[in-house]
């Protein structure tokens, strides 16, 4: 989402918050599920609750209408909601969550030269090598990672989604980075 669109949004929550516009909520909803959608994945695999802790916090927003403030922030806001109404369903249904799903990826080429099939070889090691050194990070720690790398989130916006001071959420965000790197040059990250 470009910031200019992130500005429009604002200018959108405002209108609603305003008037109860229910066109503008409807365009923040359908501008924000896919983000929404996809954070929701890294806590659950089950579909269905993911789904209702989304529309859980859209019909929240319909009740409340005029009674909420205006957001710095919209995506944060949105997220920070999602967020702690996803954890909220996921301990209700006493079902687990996770924040494992990292995919590889495949290629569909047909002949590759010998190169990229080395290219291909090394990347599909590398990958399997993050997985594993992902697996060591505590769920804080890869939370803040997928905020800041997935949802591509400046700092003061995961600070605010988690909680966090703006600094702590840095520190934490480069201690992460820092033991993955560690963690991966023990595995031989090198060619």
């Amino acid at each position: 989402m470009k910031s200019q669109d992130n500005n429009d949004y604002q200018v959108i929550w405002g209108s609603f918050i305003a008037n109860g516009n229910q066109e503008a909520i409807g365009m923040i909803y359908f501008g924000h599920y896919d983000l929404l959608y996809n954070f929701g994945l890294k806590y659950t695999c089950d579909v269905q609750i993911i789904e209702d802790a989304i529309q859980n916090i859209f019909s929240y927003f319909l009740k409340s209408g005029s009674k909420l403030s205006p957001a710095k922030n919209l995506r944060g806001y949105l997220l920070q909601s999602f967020r702690h109404q996803l954890l909220l369903d996921i301990k209700k249904r006493n079902r687990t969550f996770h924040l494992n799903n990292v995919k590889g990826e495949n290629s569909d080429r047909h002949e590759p030269e010998v190169n990229e099939i080395f290219e291909q070889e090394w990347s599909s090691r590398l990958m399997q090598k993050l997985r594993i050194c992902m697996e060591h990070l505590t769920e804080k720690q890869k939370e803040i990672l997928y905020l800041r790398f997935q949802c591509e989130l400046s700092y003061a916006e995961i600070a605010i989604i988690l909680d966090i001071a703006v600094d702590s959420c840095q520190k934490l965000v480069y201690r992460s980075l820092k033991e993955l790197r560690v963690d991966l040059e023990k595995w031989g990250g090198n060619r």
